[in-house]
């Protein structure tokens, strides 16, 4: 029931309604374990009554609100993680050999971006990082 009850808040707080679409795909999102594309959020809800596009609007809805995170995977394509808090789910590192993903936690850019605003006058909202390299596991 909690649950439910935070949906309906993050819904209420962005002044979305709450579609059953939308409560689905928040939750695939929610049990994920890496960035899901639209694809495979769609194949994971296929027999709930949603079509692709549908998918792809809400997703694009969820960004534009800052419920979630897009990204660029390896092969080019756009995948999406639920914002758990403020920053922490921004940097992840990936295995260039096995593909596995790595969460950092916290954000090591605060500074970078302080300079950056400084040099620049660019107010810095948001940013995302994705670090390529070999997992230990690949590297024996």
């Amino acid at each position: 029931m909690y649950y439910i009850s935070v949906m309906s808040d993050l819904f209420k707080n962005n002044d979305l309604k709450n579609t059953k679409g939308r409560a689905l795909i928040l939750s695939v999102l929610k049990g994920a374990k890496k960035p899901l594309s639209a694809e495979e959020i769609y194949n994971q809800l296929r027999n709930k009554g949603l079509n692709l596009s549908t998918v792809y609007r809400t997703l694009n809805t969820f960004y534009d609100c800052g419920i979630v995170l897009k990204e660029v995977n390896k092969d080019k394509e756009n995948v999406f993680t639920l914002v758990r808090d403020e920053h922490s789910d921004h940097h992840i590192l990936i295995c260039i050999k096995c593909h596995k993903v790595v969460q950092l936690k916290g954000c090591p850019y605060h500074e970078v971006n302080e300079k950056i605003e400084e040099e620049t006058g660019f107010k810095i909202q948001d940013h995302n990082i994705e670090i390529y390299g070999i997992c230990p596991d690949c590297a024996k």
